[in-house]
Parts: C-alpha cells; structure tokens; sequence
C-alpha cells in the first residue's frame, strides 16, 4: 500500500489507524507492508492552516471519492465536506483499503453519484464494522463473529435495510421503565444451556414468547410510565414488547429474526423494533454484521430481520432490554 498526499502545505502530522485500533507510522510516498486490510488515514491539524486537494492510493487519484473523508475539530464536531485543517487538535479521517479497487467498490456500492463534495451523514448512516476479541467461553461462532470486522460501510437511511436509527432525547427513568415493563411482560421463555439461539431469558405480553400479532392488552393507567415512553417514540398500539434478560456470560448466538411468515411481519419489516438496554451497557455488545456493533447505551430503532446480529453479556450483572413492537405513527421513522 502506498498513500499520498497533495495539500496546500506540507503534511507533518500523519499515521494510519487499523480496524483493531493499532496506530502505524509511515512515510508519505512510500510503499507501506502490512495486511490487506480497511486503515483510517489521519492527518491532524499542525498549526499551519492546509487544504487536502487528492489523495494518492497505490498511484491512483482517489479523485472525488476523498469527500468520504470528514473533519474533527477540535471541539469534536464532525464536518463535511472537510478536507481543510483550520484548528487546534483537529483531524482530517478518511478510511481506504489496501486494495485500491476493494476501496473504490465499497464506494460506488453505497453511495450514489453525485453526493460527493455533500454532507453525506444527512442521507447515510456510517458505520464501522471492527474486530473485537471475546471471552473464550463463549461458543467459537460467536467469538469468530465479533473478531472479524469488513470495515466502513454507508446506508441509506430511506432504505429498508438500513441497521439502526438512534432515538434521542428520551428522558425517563430507566428503573421506572423496568419495573413496569416486568409487570406487563408476565409470558415467560428461558432458553436451554447451549440452544439454538443462546443462552437467554425473554418475558413477553405474548402467548408465544413471539414479536407477533394479536395486539396486546395494554391499560395505559396502569403503565404510566409506558404509556408516556409510547407516546415519545411514536407508537400508536402495542403489538408485542418483550423484556430479553442477558445473565453473565449470556448470549444470543449467530442468527437473523425469522419474521417473514408470522401475522404481525409488517411491524418487523425494516428498522421498526423499539431496544433499549435498560442496564449498564459496559462489556455488552451487540453487534450486526457488515455493520459491526450497536450503540447499545441509546435507545434504538433497530432492524434485526435483515441483519444477522449476535448479542453478548460480558459484564458481571445482568443486562435487561426491552424490545417494542406494534403499529407506529405515519411517518414516523422520518425524524430519526
């Protein structure tokens, strides 16, 4: 791999980053041995004012693909388009693949023509799929899953596979949540030690443990709490909620939600299900594929139907999350 750099000064401070977080020193120009791999190229502010005009892949202009790249100021707001280094403890970050045609081909998948030069985080959601190493007591598909990471990735926030939308501003009492949601998730599942899906508990509003039509039974008056965090994410009736319990070293294995033949599929489709982790999120993950892992100490809108995910709780305690499903506002899912 080889990387240059043409800019209005000379680049002084600069180093790529691996998908594991290994920070690697190297000279412009010259040929870098490391892995085939996705790096995050680095160039910080120097207390010179400079402007990134191309970047040079393998003797390859990288042309107008370098507005993927952003900048960081130094306060960490996030601007693009962002090739210019203006302060102090800012950074110009663009990810590239040691392989100039896998990098190009992961552009041209994601992003359509056109948006270059464009903040591309108001219509994509960007997300960095990362190796992360697991405890070995874990089954090996499961450690094997979480320790391979495909690197960058931009989706489309109109498209229906898009993995996750973050809810802000949700101000509740997450304890207060809890309790209610144990009174109403009276249905009760634990998986066997080593089963199909993991080893977990589900308490549930329905019959069958599943995220399914009929509509629950819900009495607002009873469930104030509930009722109020309904009406902030949007949602007009409940059709299942669900409260997953994760004890140390629980886990739900590799798999993608099996929703398409049940009565209630339309409530699944896309990024539809309410999660939440009620409990602190420290040493749990998890994560989807091509995506890599969930910003699990937000509440989320999340789409489990058409990304295979695996979940595990690492931490010393039990990690709770619930899980809402049913019919939501028209247009709902637009303001996240």
């Amino acid at each position: 791999m080889k990387i240059d750099v043409v800019s209005t000064s000379p680049i002084k401070k600069y180093y790529l980053k691996s998908l594991s977080g290994q920070k690697i020193n190297f000279m412009l120009g010259e040929r870098i041995d490391i892995p085939v791999d996705w790096y995050e190229l680095n160039i910080e502010y120097d207390g010179i004012k400079n402007d990134i005009k191309e970047i040079i892949l393998d003797d390859v202009n990288i042309d107008e693909q370098i507005y993927t790249g952003y900048y960081i100021d130094g306060n960490g707001k996030f601007h693009q388009p962002g090739g210019a280094l203006w302060d102090e403890g800012g950074c110009f970050k663009i990810w590239l693949h040691s392989k100039i045609g896998v990098f190009v081909e992961r552009i041209m998948r994601c992003l359509e023509s056109g948006e270059y030069g464009s903040d591309l985080s108001k219509k994509y959601l960007f997300t960095v799929d990362k190796p992360l190493e697991i405890s070995k007591s874990f089954p090996k598909e499961i450690q094997s899953f979480f320790s391979y990471g495909e690197g960058p990735y931009w989706w489309d926030k109109s498209k229906a596979d898009i993995p996750y939308r973050i809810v802000p501003d949700l101000d509740f009492d997450k304890d207060a949540v809890l309790q209610e949601a144990i009174k109403l998730c009276v249905v009760g599942h634990e998986s066997e030690d080593g089963g199909e899906y993991g080893k977990f508990r589900i308490d549930s509003t329905n019959a069958k443990c599943n995220l399914d039509l009929p509509y629950a039974d819900f009495d607002p008056e009873k469930f104030p709490v509930l009722a109020k965090l309904f009406e902030a994410i949007g949602l007009e009736k409940l059709m299942t909620m669900h409260l997953s319990t994760l004890e140390p070293n629980g886990n739900f294995t590799v798999h993608r939600d099996r929703g398409y033949f049940r009565d209630g599929y339309k409530y699944l489709t896309g990024c539809k299900i309410f999660y939440w982790n009620l409990t602190d999120p420290r040493d749990n993950h998890f994560k989807f594929g091509r995506c890599g892992l969930l910003p699990t100490d937000k509440p989320l809108f999340v789409n489990t139907l058409s990304h295979v995910h695996s979940s595990i709780n690492q931490s010393t305690s039990d990690r709770k999350v619930i899980m809402i499903t049913g019919k939501y506002r028209e247009n709902n899912f637009e303001r996240f």
